[in-house]
Parts: C-alpha cells; structure tokens; sequence
C-alpha cells in the first residue's frame, strides 16, 4: 500500500492526503495465473497416472506365468509404431504427445509415485469410504465402511501419502507454469474440477460450495 500511495503522489502531487489513500486503495494488480494451461496440464498428468496404471497393471503376471522384462514391452511399443508407419497412421493419432509440464522430472516422480497407488484408491473411492474434495485432496468420508482393521490403517497410510504427493504436485505445477506461491489455492481450484470432471461414475466429489455428491 506505502507504495501505491507513492505512485500515487508522483502522479498527483497536489492531491489532498485522503484522496491520496483512497486513490491507492482502488489500484488493482494483475496476478499472472494461466488457468487454461494449468487446467490442461492437471487433465494430462491424469490422464498419465491411469494410462501407467493400468500398463503396470496389465504387466503383472497371472499366475504360473512369468513377468513381461521392459525390453519386451519396450519391443511392443516399438512393433506398434513400425505397423503405424507402415500403415500410414501418424504415431501421434495413437499416443498423444505429453505437455512438457508432463515430462518435468519432479512432476514425473510424483506421476509414478501416484500411480501405484491408483488401483488401491479406486478401490475404496467404490467402496464409498473416501472422496474427493474441492481442495483436490482426498478426504475420508466413512471410515466405518471398511470394517477389516488392517484395511482401515491401508486405507489411512494412502490417503496420508497421495496428499502429500498432491500438495507436492501443486508446488511443482506452480514452478512450472512460473505462477507464484500465493495461486496455489487457485491451482488447487482448478485441478479439484478436472478431479470432478474426470471421477469414476459413483465416486463422490466435493463441489465448490462444499456439498458433497455421488457422480
């Protein structure tokens, strides 16, 4: 405020001292916050925590099987972009190319690190014993519907961990989208509506104004 006010004086230096402060208290500041952007990143990190998901997922063996190496999947996705070529089908029309946000190093931890747990959360999101809030946190909602004990204790040790994980994500999104510590709230806000927007049919989702409803 002292240095609008200082603006202010060098713009008007014959302006009474009350008209001074009210002139100060009405300038407005522009905050930089590309929520398009970010909304398009929260959407594609989502996007790749369920994409590596259920590649993990699909990689595991059945049993009396033997695990799948990397090499060998690695010449899969090799063999699917020589038929694409051959076939005359763009690469991208079969994998859509990440936002560079995607590929930060940080970011991509935290995409690894969530992913893992994605099955295990679905799980109890269908169960109805957890949610998603408009803080974009998890949230516990009835614990009491997982009756085993030792599934409860899972079920807080995810929760504890993917907020974590998430509150990390909303430092490092707002490093890479260069949007100051102070938007993380907005960021917050806007990656919350992608959760909204992208939950399981039965889920339960946390709308703005606090409510909580069964998508």
């Amino acid at each position: 405020m002292w240095a609008y006010t200082e603006l202010v004086k060098r713009l008007f230096p014959y302006a009474p001292a009350p008209l001074l402060l009210l002139a100060a208290a009405c300038v407005t500041v522009n905050v930089y916050f590309p929520e398009g952007e970010i909304r398009d990143l929260s959407r594609q990190i989502e996007e790749e925590i369920r994409q590596q998901a259920a590649e993990e997922a699909a990689a595991e063996p059945e049993e009396g099987q033997f695990p799948q190496s990397s090499s060998l999947r690695l010449g899969a996705r090799l063999r699917r972009a020589a038929f694409a070529v051959v076939s005359g089908i763009p690469v991208q029309a079969q994998e859509k190319v990440p936002d560079p946000g995607v590929s930060n190093p940080a970011i991509r931890k935290i995409i690894d690190s969530r992913a893992q747990r994605l099955g295990a959360i679905n799980g109890f999101k269908a169960g109805g014993a957890v949610g998603e809030n408009n803080k974009a946190l998890l949230e516990l909602r009835a614990l009491d519907a997982v009756s085993d004990l030792r599934q409860r204790a899972e079920l807080q040790r995810l929760v504890k961990e993917e907020n974590a994980d998430r509150e990390n994500l909303f430092r490092e999104i707002a490093v890479a989208t260069a949007v100051d510590p102070s938007e993380i709230p907005r960021i917050r806000q806007t990656y919350a509506a992608t959760l909204r927007e992208e939950a399981n049919r039965g889920d339960w989702i946390q709308m703005p104004d606090a409510s909580w409803r069964q998508k």
